[in-house]
Parts: C-alpha cells; sequence; structure tokens
C-alpha cells in the first residue's frame, strides 16, 4: 500500500543517513520516499478523501441535470466535480490511463466514429478526438457541455448533444464504432445504467464495441471507498451525485442481456471495465 511504501522509505533514508551509508543508497532512499508520498496523496484524491463536497440534499439521485448543473456552475467547479482537478494540465494528465485503456480494450482507430456517454468538460474527448474519425460528447448537464464546447472549440471532428432524459434518442441507430462512458455509470441508478447499454447496443453498428468502467467492488480500493463511504454516511443522507461502485458480474450482465457478444471483464485495480461487440449480424 502507499503508506507503508512512504513509512518504509522515511525509515530507509533514516537509516541512510545515520549510518553514513554511499550517496547512492541515500539518494535512492530519497527518491523512493518522494515518489510513494506522491502516489499515496493521489490515491487518497482520487477516492475523495478529502475534498469536502456540497451535500445537494434539496435534488434527488435521478434529477441527473439539475445535480450535475450545480456542480458545474463555473469551468473550476466542473472540472473538481469530474476530476479532483483544476488546472487544464490536470485535466489533461488524469485522462491519460483512460484514453490507454480505450486504445488497447476498445481498439479504437482513425477510421472509428466514437460516442461518449456522459462527456462533461470533454476531460477523455479532447484526448481521443485528434485519434479517431469523428466524436461526438453527449451529457445530460447543459453546464458541463458548455465548458466542454470551450475546450473542444479547436478540434473540427467534435461535436456536443445534450441529452434531455436517460436515452440515446438523438442517435439513430447503427451510427457508431465504439461507444463508452467512464467515470460516469457510478453516478447513476443501476437501471439507468442497464438503459445506456441497451441504448448503446442500438446505435453501435454491427461489430461496433461497447467500454464501460466503474470503481471495482472486488478490489482493495473499491472495497476501502465503499465500506468507509458505508460508515461515513450511516444514517446520513447520501448526496445525489454519490458514487455507488459496480462488480465485473453487474456490467457483464448488462453487455450480454442487450445482446452484445465476446464480453469481458478487464480488472484494473481501481476498475473493472467491461468490454463487449455486437454481433455482425444484428440488427438494432
Amino acid at each position: 500500500m502507499p503508506w507503508s511504501a512512504t513509512i518504509a522509505g522515511s525509515l530507509a533514508l533514516v537509516v541512510a543517513i545515520m549510518d553514513h551509508l554511499n550517496a547512492i543508497w541515500a539518494l535512492t532512499a530519497a527518491i523512493c520516499l518522494l515518489f510513494s508520498s506522491f502516489v499515496w496523496g493521489y490515491s487518497v484524491r482520487a477516492l475523495h478523501e478529502t475534498i469536502d463536497w456540497p451535500p445537494l440534499s434539496n435534488w434527488r439521485r435521478q434529477e441527473y441535470a439539475a445535480v450535475w448543473n450545480s456542480l458545474a456552475d463555473s469551468m473550476n467547479d466542473a472540472a473538481m466535480a469530474a476530476t479532483g482537478e483544476t488546472s487544464e494540465s490536470g485535466l489533461r494528465s488524469s485522462a491519460m490511463e483512460t484514453v490507454r485503456n480505450l486504445l488497447e480494450l476498445a481498439a479504437i482507430s482513425a477510421r472509428d466514429e466514437v460516442l461518449e456517454i456522459g462527456c462533461g468538460v470533454g476531460r477523455i474527448g479532447k484526448e481521443i478526438a485528434p485519434l479517431c474519425r469523428s466524436w461526438a460528447g453527449a451529457d445530460i448537464s447543459a453546464n458541463m457541455l458548455g465548458h466542454a464546447s470551450a475546450r473542444l472549440k479547436n478540434l473540427e471532428n467534435t461535436r456536443l448533444i445534450h441529452l434531455t432524459s436517460v436515452s440515446l434518442s438523438d442517435f439513430e441507430e447503427n451510427s457508431f464504432d465504439v461507444v463508452y462512458a467512464t467515470n460516469m455509470l457510478a453516478h447513476l441508478d443501476e437501471m439507468d445504467r442497464w438503459w445506456y447499454v441497451q441504448e448503446a447496443f442500438r446505435v453501435l453498428r454491427p461489430g461496433g464495441r461497447i467500454f464501460i468502467d466503474n470503481m471495482d467492488m472486488e478490489s482493495e480500493a473499491g472495497w476501502s471507498m465503499f465500506s468507509k463511504d458505508a460508515i461515513r454516511y450511516h444514517d446520513v443522507q447520501r448526496p445525489p451525485y454519490m458514487p455507488t461502485i459496480s462488480t465485473a458480474a453487474e456490467f457483464s450482465a448488462y453487455a450480454k442481456r442487450a445482446g452484445f457478444v465476446d464480453t469481458r471483464a478487464h480488472h484494473r485495480s481501481p476498475l473493472v471495465i467491461v468490454t463487449a461487440t455486437k454481433p455482425e449480424t444484428a440488427k438494432a
């Protein structure tokens, strides 16, 4: 764990200094301490243990547009709500792991037309659009889309769509090669997650791929977040945006029931990622 590595690094540095060991050993211990401290701090922030989010108790969980518009009054607010970052460099850096996962697991290529469900401020879209034929971002929050528009204004192959309900009814069937949702389904009711997977099947072309992810209850990091939230929100009204984590079985069931084939679960702590393919002979 990061905290134990940090403690071990601290002890190693102290020993190296007190015993007057070779400078290389002391430098190595210092570098290890610096790295483990960074990872520890990042993991704490990634699990939202230090961010004091507003309660928004006046909204219900399924009032998604109202909730996320409230969290996205400004670009800084929107970025913080999405990632815990506020700077442009921080946003772009936070997208890199997801981009790598999409390229590897969804095999996005220069010929693909891609749709992101719940695109937020275009954090992932800004990185994916230059790598594909076209990228469309859909979101139920008009405020989020306003910020995304500003960030993506120099990309000519992007478009943004305001969703007015939990649906992809704005898109025709067989319209995309890849549909993905990242860092989004955690904020939805399970039935709405299922609805979006069905809709993804409809708008994908035969042979198209879906990619969905969430915090993984079966990982140590995912269980830690879940169990701590269970204590923190015991007998307390839970905020409507509070993430609920998933299992590979849940996401795999959605994909298979929707008609996808080649369903695969990828455990990449703290995430579970499920990918699947629309059959070549399928009709939406």
